[in-house]
């Protein structure tokens, strides 16, 4: 029995477990390129708004955070203290702490979507490792009863090699974008806080 070594060929003697294992490292595969061509633009724009505010809080102009983007953490530590100030005097360590709350879910809604890339770096080599083991099964099967050869053996062997090697493409671009984008992340989360202990300052002097 020969076997080609042509997609078309691999996809037609493949049963529908590994066909599924296929699809779905396919799918994952594809959602891991949908984040990251998400999340670059987005922490692109954040580290603009965050350096940004850094400028205008050494200029000691606090309320010019006002004219970033809605979505910047600075403009929302700004408009949480302001409705602070607005209701009682607060003092700067009310006013560190009321920072530090704010900044939770900012980082939180920041790290939406990572948690798809986490899982498909670590769970599709796995997933690639069951189609491959159920495919040399179910070549096996198919080859019980005949003279079990190199060639005969190498062939299915082979294509059922096809699903871990579709699991590592899948994960390895996965692991590699979810760790730059954790620490690119770090990277903003500081400037945030940094930021924040700033704008604190400025604040704390203007209402004492």
């Amino acid at each position: 029995m020969s076997f080609d070594t042509t997609w078309f060929s691999w996809w037609a003697h493949a049963d529908v477990v590994v066909r599924g294992v296929f699809l779905v490292l396919v799918a994952a595969s594809f959602a891991t390129w949908v984040v990251v061509f998400f999340k670059l633009p987005q922490f692109l724009n954040l580290t603009r708004n965050e350096q940004r505010a850094a400028r205008l809080l050494a200029d000691e102009d606090p309320h010019g955070l006002a004219g970033l983007d809605a979505e910047a953490p600075s403009r929302q530590l700004l408009e949480s203290a302001q409705r602070l100030l607005k209701r009682r005097a607060a003092s700067a360590a009310e006013l560190q702490e009321r920072m530090d709350a704010v900044q939770e879910p900012i980082r939180v809604t920041q790290e939406r979507y990572l948690t798809i890339l986490a899982t498909v770096g670590s769970s599709a080599p796995f997933i690639g490792l069951l189609g491959t083991v159920w495919g040399i099964m179910h070549a096996l099967q198919t080859l019980a009863g005949q003279a079990l050869t190199l060639e005969a053996v190498a062939g299915p062997v082979g294509e059922a090699l096809v699903a871990t090697a579709v699991g590592l493409f899948a994960a390895i671009p996965a692991l590699i974008a979810y760790n730059g984008l954790l620490r690119w992340l770090r990277q903003i989360n500081a400037m945030t806080a940094a930021n924040a202990r700033e704008l604190v300052d400025l604040l704390s002097m203007r209402t004492s």
